[in-house]
């Protein structure tokens, strides 16, 4: 059996107050770390036992479009989305560039069936613990994962048909290094899809940022308050100068924050979320989304590599 949320040992308050601390001293050295360990390392810290999923080890907000019963069922749907968009199948070899703990991944391998799935993250133990998951499903063949940058792909030129990134480019350093990365790995026609969090005009972001930075309030990591952030339209022209041409990009946040939101109203009542951080749990408890979520737009991008480029340039060759 693979592990899930339900393998997760129970602890008594004193062992998770005990845990809850280590976690909240990790989280404060995080900003001191190179910016290429930080997102790593948040994500090492916050383990399996602080999500809200029911059973999965889904890591995403959910599409809640279809009215799913379950924050599991909802990353499922959201899963589903980008396997649509990206028009995976049997003849892909697919990049998945931040895959979480891998439940994306066997979703994909089960039910939309490509050949090859080689996951890319810097979060060492998910790394691990997918890795092993992986194994225990039988699915090793197909599905790998390895340690890597999405700003420096450990992949070959054209050696993919399909990249993918589900609720994860928003933590990556630049989305115009990460979308020439994606261009150089793809092969002429192959596809870049992704889910993701974006700020719903640049101007709210940096609004955002100012009142983050506000005396008596906590500094957002060097990372975040230094990110020249991508709106919906930024995004879209981002994709296009890197070369990517059928540039599609939309917002589904409706079918997002409301939804999520009245969801874990009831969900962080559960006597499993006594287990995740105090701290995580009013960051996505309703008064918690409705600071941020106003601000924040959910879309869906995906943009094709043309045939006839050259695989060392994003210039179509001659």
């Amino acid at each position: 059996m693979t592990l899930t949320t339900a393998d997760i040992p129970v602890e008594d308050l004193r062992h998770r107050s005990l845990r809850w601390a280590r976690e909240c001293y990790e989280w404060a050295k995080v900003p001191l770390l190179p910016s290429g360990e930080r997102v790593g390392r948040a994500y090492d810290v916050v383990g399996p036992q602080n999500l809200f999923g029911e059973d999965s080890l889904f890591i995403n907000l959910g599409y809640w479009r279809d009215n799913p019963a379950t924050l599991d069922e909802a990353s499922r749907d959201l899963a589903r989305l980008v396997g649509r968009e990206a028009e995976l199948g049997p003849g892909d070899t697919q990049l998945d560039v931040g895959f979480g703990y891998g439940d994306q991944d066997f979703l994909w391998a089960k039910e939309f069936g490509p050949a090859q799935i080689v996951g890319v993250n810097i979060a060492v133990e998910q790394i691990e613990i997918a890795s092993k998951r992986a194994d225990e499903l039988g699915l090793s063949d197909r599905i790998r994962y390895e340690y890597g940058s999405a700003i420096a792909l450990p992949r070959p030129a054209e050696s993919c048909t399909k990249v993918t990134a589900l609720e994860s480019a928003f933590h990556f350093p630049s989305y115009p290094r990460f979308f020439a990365e994606a261009h150089r790995v793809l092969q002429p026609g192959g596809m870049l899809v992704t889910a993701d969090i974006v700020p719903r005009t640049n101007n709210a972001a940096k609004a955002m940022v100012q009142l983050t930075d506000r005396p008596g309030v906590r500094r957002m990591p060097g990372a975040v308050r230094d990110r020249d952030f991508f709106d919906i339209h930024r995004y879209r022209q981002a994709l296009v100068a890197a070369g990517f041409t059928d540039v599609t990009v939309y917002s589904i946040r409706r079918h997002v924050y409301a939804p999520l939101a009245d969801y874990l109203s009831k969900r962080l009542r559960d006597p499993d979320m006594r287990r995740v951080n105090p701290a995580l749990r009013l960051a996505f408890s309703r008064p918690g989304l409705t600071l941020w979520g106003p601000w924040a737009d959910y879309i869906i991008a995906k943009g094709t590599k043309p045939e006839g480029i050259d695989a060392a340039s994003t210039t179509p060759t001659r």
